[in-house]
């Protein structure tokens, strides 16, 4: 597991499949280490990694994706289009968990 801090919390990242619902994302946010944070309707938040190539902070105003036949959104897979014109995938999905002392 990867860790991730803060100024007050910290958090661990657990692997989670390649896809998530589409309709269940409820915001988006830019985060440290080109990644996004998805903050999920059923209250998980989980962290998309980008592309190398990409940059977290266009997606600042979050991002559209081209829907596909199954609702998924899908690393490797989706292409997500930020309202500010970048374009780019993420390659992985991880669910932050708050780290225990």
């Amino acid at each position: 597991m990867n860790r991730i801090a803060d100024d007050t919390d910290r958090f661990e990242e657990e692997r989670v499949g390649d896809c998530v619902p589409i309709g269940g994302i409820a915001a988006v946010q830019p985060a440290n280490n080109n990644r996004l944070l998805l903050f999920m309707r059923d209250r998980r938040v989980l962290s998309a990694a980008l592309e190398r190539s990409c940059n977290s902070e266009d997606y600042y105003l979050g991002f559209y994706v081209e829907r596909s036949g199954d609702g998924q959104l899908c690393s490797r897979r989706d292409k997500l289009q930020s309202r500010a014109g970048a374009s780019c995938r993420f390659t992985k999905l991880s669910r932050l968990v708050a780290e225990r002392d």
